[in-house]
């Protein structure tokens, strides 16, 4: 049986995913993976934009077959007034699926399962400022995730559009990315407009923030705990930092909060929900599952 990994290649049919997936082809990134035979190209169309949806799908698809790869579409229903976060959720919801799925084949070639995605630098900074907007706190400084592979993470978004010119790629424009009542698409016209030298301290920062982060998480989960006597017992910084690692990071900062007390004082067979998120308690533990609710 060969064993490896499999990468999921999310793209949406723009210039960053085109390029994504012709330097996957050139293998100048993702190294381990041979080509096109380990990869599978995934696109999602959340069906807010009509026939530039479907365009954009038929796209991706014909990039698919160009390369030979895999291709995988996945369809929602969201309405045209849906926010950032939803649209976001429900795309990665599916990019999920389709690793669970290739986890669970049966065949001579079962491999691990990897999500890829064309984040680059600009999409970093413009996340970190949003999160400092937010109010997200110390983590909002090291963003993104490490079950995520985002190999594009070392190029300016200027670098990405200049590879694709040189290279004679084609990609489509989502018109949705122009639009002001889009939070990040305000925060983007103004991070465009930072200096070299102002970036390169955003990107300092995350650095930074992302060892401490990697670090934190470590010891947390080499020390995962949900007995509710260990919960009242240490410190609510650390608490808090358990309870976001076992609710995935779903939660704000508030909302766990609101889970640690509820962890300390609720009598047993108590439930609390947020978004998909339960939290049900014991005697003596509390347990965390995922579900999705109506």
């Amino acid at each position: 049986m060969r064993s490896g990994k499999k990468y999921i290649l999310a793209i949406s049919g723009g210039v960053d995913s085109v390029v994504l997936l012709e330097k996957a082809a050139r293998r100048e990134i993702l190294h381990d993976g041979k080509f096109p035979e380990d990869f599978v190209v995934a696109h999602f169309d959340h069906g807010i934009r009509g026939e530039e949806s479907a365009r954009d799908a038929e796209f991706v698809q014909s990039l698919a077959r160009k390369y030979n790869v895999e291709f995988v579409l996945g369809k929602g229903n969201l309405l045209s007034n849906c926010n950032e976060e939803s649209a976001r959720k429900k795309r990665y919801e599916f990019f999920r699926e389709v690793a669970e799925s290739i986890h669970e084949e049966k065949t001579s070639t079962s491999q691990d399962a990897k999500i890829v995605t064309a984040h680059h630098q600009n999409d970093l900074i413009e996340t970190i400022v949003m999160n400092l907007i937010r109010g997200t706190g110390w983590r909002g400084l090291a963003p993104m995730s490490n079950n995520i592979l985002r190999p594009l993470l070392n190029m300016t978004k200027i670098e990405i559009v200049k590879y694709a010119i040189e290279n004679d790629l084609h990609w489509v424009e989502d018109a949705t990315n122009f639009l002001p009542n889009y939070f990040r698409n305000r925060i983007r016209s103004f991070t465009d407009n930072f200096s070299h030298e102002t970036s390169q301290k955003f990107l300092k920062l995350y650095s930074a923030q992302k060892k401490l982060r990697d670090q934190i998480d470590q010891e947390i989960d080499e020390n995962m705990n949900l007995s509710r006597y260990f919960l009242i017992m240490i410190p609510e910084v650390v608490a808090i930092e358990i309870l976001r690692l076992a609710t995935n990071s779903e939660l704000t900062h508030p909302q766990l909060s609101q889970v640690l007390l509820f962890a300390k004082t609720a009598i047993p067979n108590k439930k609390l929900k947020f978004k998909n998120i339960e939290i049900t308690t014991s005697k003596h533990d509390i347990a965390v599952t995922e579900k999705t609710f109506m």
